[in-house]
């Protein structure tokens, strides 16, 4: 009962502008008080560093990557995986129609203009030889009865002979220009994602996962009915296990390095556990300046079968110095 009042005692001496105070410091204090303990408590959970131990920090990425690419201008009628699934090595992605544009820019890559000019060369030169061939024979005969002169037999030799080399010529760079059309087809079948008819161009495409992972992106764009321009990627897949853990390390630590070595792994979003990482890569040189200190990029694979690590999370390693 005496606390009460003096406690109302006091408040009544406080001023106004006193009491406002008061109460706006206190409301900070309640406020902010709880977030500073759980960053203490996460600050906790990192691995407390061992005499003699080397800390660095590093990022996450995926162990390997590809990107998808939308090889030419289409409307996307088909979309089959969302960020985070895992995909396999061939498995469709999604399904496009390609815009007028792109199938008139196919037609023209598929009928190079050289090879119906070669045909028509080598047509006209065969033809040429066969009567070459037979004047040649003609003029044997006139020269076996002394009727032809030696002078026009030779002409005849040679006309024959040029030929022979015009067709030879001419048949090779055909071959060439036909081998060269099928590897265009296999890498515009390739490119499509579907198999190309005997004559026409296709209207449709699909994406094909390059690589086993997971999609780890999606263009914003990419959605059925969209029309996106060709070039752009649309996709990115990474491996996810294992994870790639890339730190620079200083020139003065940098001795203290060599591949093979383990290295214990905190990772802020996840403080509640610890992982272990393999020094897998170890640069030899360093494009720092003359002026500036060296920084190597180090590269560990860190172990990640449950998947809770992901790409771009900050993680910081203990090693033991030799």
């Amino acid at each position: 009962m005496m606390a009460g009042r003096a406690d109302k005692s006091v408040l009544t001496r406080i001023r106004r502008p006193d009491l406002r105070s008061f109460l706006t410091a206190w409301l900070l204090i309640t406020l902010f008080l709880p977030g500073a303990s759980v960053w203490a408590a996460r600050e906790a959970e990192v691995p407390a560093r061992e005499p003699g131990e080397l800390q660095i920090i590093g990022k996450l990425s995926c162990s390997l990557k590809r990107v998808v690419l939308l090889p030419y201008g289409a409307e996307i009628s088909g979309l089959a995986v969302t960020p985070g699934q895992p995909v396999q090595t061939g498995q469709e992605l999604a399904r496009y129609r390609l815009t007028p544009e792109a199938v008139q820019a196919l037609r023209r890559r598929l009928m190079p203009p050289r090879l119906p000019e070669l045909e028509a060369q080598l047509a006209q030169v065969e033809k040429d030889l066969r009567a070459a061939e037979a004047r040649r024979r003609t003029t044997q005969s006139l020269a076996a009865e002394q009727l032809a002169s030696r002078q026009g037999l030779a002409e005849a030799e040679n006309a024959v002979l040029s030929l022979r080399r015009s067709r030879s010529a001419l048949a090779h760079g055909l071959n060439e220009e036909r081998r060269l059309l099928q590897e265009e087809r296999r890498l515009l079948a390739r490119q499509l994602g579907v198999a190309l008819p005997a004559a026409g161009i296709p209207r449709e495409g699909r994406l094909l996962a390059p690589i086993s992972g997971h999609v780890l992106w999606l263009h914003p764009d990419l959605r059925v009915g969209a029309e996106l321009k060709g070039g752009e990627p649309v996709l990115h897949l990474g491996v996810l296990d294992p994870m790639l853990l890339r730190a620079r390390v200083h020139e003065r630590d940098f001795p203290s390095l060599s591949p093979g070595m383990e290295a214990r792994v905190a990772v802020e979003t996840l403080p509640q556990r610890t992982f272990t990482a393999r020094l897998s890569r170890l640069p030899w040189s360093s494009p720092a300046g003359v002026e500036e200190p060296a920084y190597f990029e180090a590269e560990f694979l860190l172990p990640n079968p449950d998947l809770v690590l992901k790409e771009g999370l900050k993680a910081t390693l203990l090693l033991k110095r030799p």
